[in-house]
């Protein structure tokens, strides 16, 4: 992936993945008892395909997970950013923005 501290026109969040391929985000409002955790994770499988590997949930819970597969490396970085893009518009949508608590280097 590209450059981990690529962020957007503000300067507050990333828009690729770090070069480890794994990011945790939370956003946490807990006097609106909002506390959620989202993970995202590109990595290449044993036959030369692109996973895309979204998990999300309530922090402190399993949560779910969803796992997408690609042939083409840029259709997977196009993944990520849709998915990077959905999180950074949070404080529109629940009122609260995410933040990076992990990259796994």
């Amino acid at each position: 992936m590209e450059d981990p501290n690529n962020l957007d026109p503000d300067g507050t969040f990333p828009t690729t993945l770090p070069r480890s391929g794994r990011l945790e985000l939370v956003a946490r409002d807990l006097t609106r008892n909002i506390n959620r955790r989202y993970a995202i994770e590109h990595c290449v499988d044993l036959f030369g395909g692109h996973l895309v590997e979204t998990s999300w949930g309530r922090c402190g819970t399993w949560g779910q997970s969803k796992r997408h597969s690609f042939d083409d490396p840029a259709d997977a970085e196009r993944a990520v950013r849709n998915h990077l893009r959905r999180r950074a518009r949070a404080p529109r949508r629940i009122g609260v923005g995410y933040r990076v608590v992990g990259e796994d280097s």
